[in-house]
């Protein structure tokens, strides 16, 4: 057994050791000054891994707030001081954009650093275990009765769905016998409404297993959540909240208030894990919206969220969504908003094909891509048909920045700011904002 002791942290958190073989290698959950006794094992032929066998710490965890932190694949930096936490994940991307496109960002920390997620995903185990995947190994789950970074409703939420399937375990998938079919809990709580719903996501066809009829009825007369909604997928689907829904009671929806303008979510949709911690990302388009402008452009659209916060600035919208039942909420409560606005929303696979995209006179863009960036087309069609102003909204800006540098040289950087809307967490999200250039 040898002796390593804790060098650096990495921007994900992960502490830097130096192999007893020489080699760099991260770990999580330790902090500078840490001494760690690891032991190389064999796992397959010609191959092996190191492995920790005893932390001795020689830094005081009292930050920490989560009883199960160091073991839950969710936070990573709830150890280490929030200002440190912004210098170790914001520096990288700050100084890449300045060195690489010569871009300066203004970065803005969060004004809560816990209890801010508005939607957490819980994975259901016999046992039985609510809990979150243990880090490096997606078969343990770790059991959590209390999570610091959701709402104290979302957690009395939990505690009562644990005292439901601690007298119904019979429900549980056992994902190795096949017996059962629930797969995981998801919760989500609006900040800014007393809406919130609870979703449980079954294997399909258990809807008509004997087990559930006394089921169903212990969820009704044991939980006190408004509303309560089964969904069913493939057994080996691992994903939660989506497939063919079962209202219990209440509705399939949540009703969500950002800037004043009223969202209506569905269960299975996507919408912003902490509402409050994007503010300033919303509050920075606002702002810099131009004054006189007839289009907006809204790309990667999801249900409208940017169409229906600015449409009142515009006199038509044209969205483009791959998934059809995000167009048919953008379309219906678009309309439902502004009756008197022209408006299209399109299916549009935006990574194979720009076909659908109009260019437009007096026009301003906002793309909010996934994580893995708008992709090659898209960056092409703003470099050589874009409108006059562009706001890119993303997620990873490490992939933004290889998307800005295609059509940066038809456009002027204005300004942009970096935001943690998830602290503990390596994730980000940014603005930028550019002007086309003149002819």
């Amino acid at each position: 057994m040898d002796k390593v002791i804790v060098e650096s942290l990495d921007s994900d958190f992960s502490g830097i050791i130096t192999a007893p073989n020489g080699k760099k290698v991260n770990v999580f959950f330790v902090y500078p000054g840490d001494e760690l006794h690891v032991e190389y094992v064999k796992r397959r032929p010609r191959q092996r891994s190191l492995r920790i066998k005893e932390t001795i710490r020689n830094h005081d965890w009292k930050l920490v707030k989560c009883d199960v932190f160091g073991e839950c694949g969710g936070c990573t930096g709830q150890h280490i001081d929030y200002k440190e936490q912004l210098e170790l994940k914001f520096s990288p991307i700050l100084n890449t954009f300045q060195k690489d496109l010569g871009i300066s960002i203004t970065p803005i920390p969060s004004e809560q650093i816990y209890e801010y997620r508005s939607r957490m995903d819980f994975s259901v185990f016999p046992g039985p275990i609510i809990g979150q995947r243990q880090r490096g190994n997606f078969r343990r789950v770790v059991p959590i009765t209390n999570c610091s970074i959701q709402s104290s409703w979302a957690n009395e939420a939990l505690k009562e769905v644990q005292s439901v399937l601690n007298q119904k375990p019979e429900v549980i998938w056992d994902r190795r016998s096949d017996e059962g079919g629930l797969k995981y809990l998801t919760i989500r709580k609006a900040q800014n409404t007393e809406d919130g719903i609870l979703i449980f996501t079954f294997t399909d066809g258990y809807e008509s297993h004997p087990s559930m009829e006394s089921f169903r009825k212990l969820c009704l007369e044991t939980l006190s959540q408004e509303s309560l909604l089964f969904c069913y997928n493939r057994p080996k689907s691992e994903v939660s909240a989506f497939g063919r829904p079962e209202v219990l009671r209440g509705k399939s929806t949540f009703t969500e208030i950002v800037l004043g303008q009223s969202f209506q979510i569905p269960f299975d949709s996507f919408f912003q894990p902490n509402p409050k911690g994007f503010l300033p990302i919303l509050s920075f388009i606002k702002e810099r919206l131009p004054k006189v402008c007839e289009n907006l452009i809204d790309m990667f659209c999801g249900n409208g969220f940017f169409s229906l916060l600015y449409g009142d600035s515009f006199q038509n919208v044209d969205g483009y969504e791959l998934t059809e039942s995000s167009i048919e909420i953008a379309s219906k409560t678009f309309l439902e908003n502004y009756p008197n606005k022209s408006f299209s929303f399109q299916i549009a696979n935006l990574f194979m094909s720009t076909e659908l995209l109009k260019q437009k006179e007096n026009a301003t863009l906002i793309l909010d891509p996934p994580r893995a960036g708008a992709g090659k087309l898209v960056n092409q069609w703003i470099r050589d048909f874009g409108p006059e102003y562009v706001f890119y909204v993303s997620c990873n800006p490490y992939s933004q920045k290889e998307d800005v540098s295609i059509f940066l040289s038809k456009y002027d950087f204005v300004d942009g700011i970096l935001i943690d809307p998830y602290p503990h967490t390596p994730h980000t999200e940014s603005v930028l904002f550019f002007r086309r250039k003149s002819s």
